[in-house]
């Protein structure tokens, strides 16, 4: 009879040092909630309609990419407009 080999994961001790470590990097995370909300959101806008378009898993899933990295772009392009909306380089404001 063959013996089963027994796959041990990460010890107790690498798990420890994994947990110090993402609270030692987390303060350098600036995360907003829109980074979060917004490909959220187109995701799961996106999942809605390829379930219409074709109600299996895998349209599903395609689905929620689609809109997750769309919705990214949507927040990346909104990012770049504040950053390169400064107040001194807009155009003239009538101020009466």
């Amino acid at each position: 009879m063959h013996r089963r080999q027994v796959v041990k994961g990460f010890g107790w001790r690498a798990r420890v040092v994994v947990f110090c470590l993402i609270l030692a990097l987390t303060p350098g995370c600036q995360v907003s909630a829109a980074q979060i909300y917004i490909p959220l959101a187109y995701g799961l806008t996106g999942t809605c309609i390829a379930l219409l378009m074709s109600p299996t898993p895998l349209a599903g899933v395609v689905g929620f990419a689609a809109g997750v990295l769309l919705g990214a772009a949507v927040y990346n392009n909104s990012l770049k407009r504040q950053l390169s909306a400064s107040p001194g380089n807009g155009p003239p404001s009538d101020i009466r």
